[in-house]
């Protein structure tokens, strides 16, 4: 699960759950909380068909709470600084960040 941006936009783990132990959303829903970040609007950020973890630009991977409204950060680490070419992970840029999430 290696990333190296500080803002985690490369990260591409599997974490899936808050700092404070909270499940998330699944990406392709919009309950409980209604979002832009769907897999058809952020595929390239890496918004799935899961409930992993992503960062979309913003200081912090992130996700929205699976059992109420909010969202917080997640704890995936520290990045690795220098990349993570021999890890075999090459993926796409982040987009430019949208709007802070509500």
């Amino acid at each position: 699960e290696c990333y190296a941006a500080h803002d985690g936009s490369d990260y591409r783990g599997s974490v899936h759950t808050t700092a404070s132990g909270r499940a998330c959303q699944r990406w392709d829903s919009q309950a409980p909380n209604s979002h832009p970040y769907t897999p058809d609007a952020r595929a390239a950020a890496g918004a799935g068909h899961h409930a992993q973890c992503r960062s979309f630009g913003f200081f912090c991977a992130w996700c929205y709470y699976a059992d109420g409204p909010g969202w917080d950060c997640c704890d995936i680490g520290a990045p690795r600084e220098g990349g993570c070419a021999e890890f075999g992970d090459h993926w796409p840029p982040a987009p430019h960040p949208p709007p802070a999430p509500r």
